[in-house]
């Protein structure tokens, strides 16, 4: 995907919303101006709901789902434009794309976005979106590895802030990117550990 630092708009889907690391270092990009953040409803109603069933089954002895919902209102007041409140039922363009997946191609076709990120690729017919209706479908590590790419100093700084922002415990530049790289983010972890990068950070 090429991108060009002109605030292209992306939907985020509900898969890399719900990994806490990868929710923090999308939303800290965006934060910083590489790109617009979009988000509908049930997206946010589909990865509040699978965090709170994992971590009740993880047995936490506190209900989650206030801290969650607070997590929730947080994202929507930063990124106030982010939600899209009218998404238009699926329609004939969407049909190769698996079914519980259509609405989020609905929401980009709602918000003409460029782009949606995933890590469930396999589910979205990404040749046939990209051929129909110009969308692009990427994994947020080849997401993220193209933001950089925009400026490699302005993502350095993205990610020293999202670090500083980590206090109970503080994480150590080695804490960051082993996180990258546990979330699968492996191309941003190889990028962090860069000699030249790991001094920014």
């Amino acid at each position: 995907m090429r991108l060009e630092f002109d605030r292209f708009t992306v939907v985020l889907d509900a898969c890399v919303l719900f990994p806490m690391f990868t929710r923090d270092v999308l939303l800290t990009l965006a934060d910083h101006g590489f790109y617009n953040p979009k988000w509908s409803d049930r997206i946010h109603a589909e990865w509040t709901v699978n965090l709170i069933s994992r971590l009740q089954a993880s047995g936490v002895a506190v209900n989650p789902s206030a801290q969650i919902d607070a997590v929730r209102r947080t994202m929507d007041r930063a990124f106030p434009d982010a939600l899209i409140r009218n998404v238009p039922p699926d329609s004939g363009a969407v049909l190769p794309v698996d079914p519980k997946d259509r609405h989020v191609v609905m929401a980009a076709v709602a918000v003409r976005a460029d782009a949606i990120v995933t890590f469930n690729l396999k589910d979205f017919a990404v040749d046939h979106l990209h051929a129909e209706l110009s969308i692009e479908v990427i994994h947020p590590d080849s997401f993220v590895r193209d933001l950089i790419d925009l400026n490699e100093t302005r993502a350095a700084g993205a990610f020293r802030e999202l670090r500083a922002r980590k206090r109970h415990p503080p994480w150590e530049v080695g804490e960051l990117i082993e996180r990258a790289r546990r979330s699968g983010l492996q191309q941003t972890a190889a990028w962090l550990e860069g000699e030249d990068i790991r001094r920014l950070l």
